[in-house]
């Protein structure tokens, strides 16, 4: 159901606001309006001004916590599977205790992290000097000594492709008269030194540009090259052991990653108040504020503003005012309320739709997995999870519903009789020599047609619930007439039609095919009169009543769609099936049991990871099309309460 809201004025003294927003804050269940929302803003805009609170420092120390906190994560505790967040009292975290030492952290992480980054690019310095000097590591003179008195050293990377017979042959053309040596090669140069005389140097520096090569020097470097890559390798080490020991520092900064993360949680929780506080309208003596308050909570209000000296009243909303909508439902419905939020929230006006949705939902999606031991896997997994795993509330939900749907799917399975499949009948046959039959009611792979009927019997009254819904609407609003002249007259068509085929078809029973055949009829004649009512034109009227019987047609195809359950249902059995005889293949033998374990895990997770997110997919379309389409009205806004958003702790209710 739709939560019952009641607005809140509030005025309080400007010396408790900040105690008063807290006290709001830990009960979560007040939702402040903007100041432009607020009844009365207008006349009185131009007697108060808007709260301020400078929440700038507040963030920027959060992102300081947030960088903090990703640095020190590999280093902290590590948390299994199972493990919660650990439970404090709001004023612990509204308290602010742990930001100063939080801060401190900080500072020596990013300090740490400075110098850290420092060391690792004088390392890559030192790397890529190494790799520069590799092809030299041979050469054997001082890289400083690069001329005598009357020559001079070149040293050049030359394209592999050019030999050095070519080189050769290119300075004696030219009658350069130099000494070439090879020093190394890799497979894209050849790397070469000249000793020249410097009266020709120029011209061999164009030889081997016309070449391709690339001049080298190393002016900044004394001694061989050999020297100097033993050098850097030796202040790579020493950088290396730095780095080393400024790690362990920054891992034993691991152990208050607890705090930090505290402290990021509790300027998380001032930053919120701070946005508060900047939509009160305030005076120098004063402020106001509006919101809206679950009317079963109420209570928890009063108690909180019990002991400061303020002002406040509740007043329920006009019979046209909109409020914030919240969901309210018992625990089987509950987790479907996702599927509804994933839509569009209700009208606030309108009705919750998840009383109503979910039985269908729960339903639809076992009979599309229709196997029982994906149905055990779904339940155990989704249950237990929801149970132990730390997931927030919609994550719970979402647990919890895949824990429903596989309840149902091993309850369709079981009447199929498929559990993985024909996976017992397989493992018996092939490796015990004796096929043990699993019971079965239905068959749906050789005798589909019964799960057909079955799919379009639970959609028809999955249709029928739809239009029962929006007459119901209708009739809360005073249109009890509009409801039967809309919903009624169809209701007539689509039973009587229901009724007429089956006593036709089924029953061979004339008197109760009659019966359904007049309804029809009448429901047809209620249609032609009525639908076209809102037209002053007598013929316009009738016209539009006979054109209104087109519409049976839409509920035709809407029917159709739900021809989609059996298809997934033999989908998922089929694939099962094609997935035993696979692992089966290799007989019964050491090999073939081992095959049969691989090929029965990876395809069977495969084939429920698959057909589980197409039942999800394809539930929740038969829900948003054929039934939210009938009665559904969106639009509504969600209630979201002043609350502490954490992300690190969990704030119970306690008091100090």
């Amino acid at each position: 159901m739709i939560e019952k809201m009641e607005r809140i004025f509030l005025c309080g003294l400007a010396q408790d606001q900040e105690g008063i927003i807290n006290r709001l804050m830990k009960s979560g269940c007040v939702q402040l309006n903007a100041p432009g929302a607020m009844s009365g803003y207008e006349e009185i805009k131009d007697q108060v001004e808007l709260g301020s609170a400078d929440v700038y420092e507040r963030e920027q120390t959060l992102s300081r916590l947030n960088q903090c906190i990703q640095a020190l994560g590999p280093y902290g505790a590590k948390k299994g599977l199972f493990s919660k967040r650990p439970e404090v009292n709001y004023w612990t975290v509204a308290g602010g205790a742990f930001i100063s030492a939080a801060l401190e952290t900080c500072d020596r992480v990013e300090e740490l992290q400075k110098e850290m980054a420092a060391a690792k690019s004088r390392i890559s310095q030192e790397e890529f000097l190494q790799l520069s000097l590799a092809p030299w590591q041979k050469f054997d003179l001082p890289l400083e000594e690069t001329a005598t008195a009357s020559s001079e050293i070149l040293m050049a990377a030359v394209p592999i492709t050019v030999t050095e017979a070519e080189l050769e042959a290119k300075q004696e053309e030219q009658g350069l008269g130099a000494y070439l040596s090879v020093v190394s090669e890799d497979k894209d140069q050849r790397y070469v030194a000249v000793v020249v005389h410097k009266s020709r140097s120029a011209e061999y520096q164009e030889l081997l540009r016309q070449c391709g090569a690339a001049s080298i020097s190393f002016r900044d470097l004394t001694g061989t090259a050999g020297e100097n890559i033993s050098a850097s390798k030796a202040r790579v080490k020493g950088e290396e052991e730095a780095l080393e020991k400024l790690n362990q520092e920054l891992s034993s900064l691991g152990k208050k990653l607890p705090d930090v993360q505290m402290a990021w949680d509790s300027t998380k929780l001032s930053i919120d108040r701070g946005h508060a506080e900047q939509n009160l309208l305030r005076t120098q003596e004063t402020f106001v504020t509006e919101g809206w308050v679950p009317q079963r909570r109420k209570d928890e209000v009063e108690k909180a503003l019990a002991e400061y000296t303020c002002f406040y009243e509740f007043r329920e909303p006009g019979p046209e005012e909109e409020f914030p909508v919240l969901l309210k439902n018992n625990k089987f419905v509950e987790p479907f309320e996702a599927i509804t939020e994933m839509y569009a929230l209700p009208n606030s006006r309108s009705m919750d739709p998840n009383p109503f949705m979910a039985p269908f939902f729960f339903v639809f999606f076992g009979m599309m997995l229709s196997d029982a031991g994906y149905g055990l896997v779904l339940a155990i997994a989704g249950l237990l999870g929801a149970k132990y795993l730390d997931m927030g509330v919609n994550g719970k939900k979402l647990l919890k519903m895949l824990g429903y749907c596989g309840i149902s799917t091993v309850f369709w399975g079981a009447l199929y009789g498929s559990w993985f499949g024909d996976a017992i009948p397989k493992i018996t046959e092939v490796f015990f020599g004796n096929r043990v039959q699993v019971p079965m009611l239905l068959d749906p792979l050789t005798n589909p047609m019964p799960i057909l009927i079955m799919a379009f019997v639970v959609g028809y009254i999955h249709i029928l619930v739809g239009m029962g819904l929006k007459a119901y609407l209708m009739i809360r609003r005073g249109h009890a007439i509009d409801a039967l002249f809309d919903v009624g007259f169809w209701y007539f068509v689509l039973i009587g039609l229901v009724i007429f085929a089956g006593g036709q078809m089924v029953l061979g029973n004339l008197m109760v095919a009659s019966i359904g055949k007049w309804l029809a009829i009448a429901g047809a004649v209620g249609l032609v009169l009525t639908q076209g009512r809102d037209k002053k034109n007598p013929f316009m009227k009738v016209a539009n009543g006979v054109l209104s019987l087109y519409d049976i047609t839409s509920y035709f195809s809407d029917l159709l769609s739900y021809s989609r359950i059996m298809a997934l249902g033999l989908a998922t059995g089929v694939i099962a099936q094609v997935v035993n005889t696979m692992g089966t293949l290799p007989g019964a033998n050491i090999i073939g049991a081992i095959v049969f374990v691989l090929v029965f895990l990876l395809g069977h997770v495969l084939n429920l990871a698959i057909n589980a997110l197409g039942s999800y997919v394809h539930t929740s379309r038969l829900q948003y099309v054929e039934f939210f389409g009938k009665f559904f009205e969106g639009g509504g806004e969600a209630f979201r309460p002043l609350r502490p958003a954490t992300k690190y702790v969990y704030v119970n209710n306690q008091e100090e």
